[in-house]
């Protein structure tokens, strides 16, 4: 019995010790978010930044605001795409962009694709600007 209970406590100490060096080499290969203010990440600097993106109809206007050198806040007009797609889909994914402070993670919404990719690349542009100052 005991034999057996010293076998289990080493086969979870060894186990225990894989899953802390696998979760090591994780973290160690992400990086920062823009704006999230860990060290390392791009600096963002105070503003309001726009972007126009073709969408699938008309131009998409992305406006963000960063504060305290992170994203307050996402404002994407869709006004001229398709109001029950990619209006929806704009107010959708400006709501998510606020949430995370970056484009990466974040999908596009199934239906409207154009339209998603005009606001991911408005993001990513405004971003851009906010970190060249």
């Amino acid at each position: 019995m005991p034999k057996r209970i010293l076998r289990n406590a080493l086969l979870m100490a060894a186990v225990t010790f894989l899953m802390a060096l696998g979760l090591l080499f994780y973290i160690r290969s992400t990086g920062p978010l823009p704006g999230g203010g860990a060290p390392g990440s791009v600096l963002l600097h105070d503003g309001v930044y726009t972007s126009a993106q073709q969408g699938y109809l008309s131009e998409v206007t992305v406006t963000v605001a960063i504060s305290g050198g992170r994203v307050a806040s996402v404002e994407a007009d869709a006004a001229g795409e398709t109001p029950a797609l990619g209006g929806l889909a704009a107010a959708q994914l400006a709501a998510e962009l606020t949430e995370t402070g970056s484009a990466h993670g974040v999908d596009a919404v199934a239906g409207s694709t154009y339209t998603s990719q005009a606001v991911l690349a408005g993001m990513e542009d405004c971003l851009a600007q906010a970190a060249a100052g």
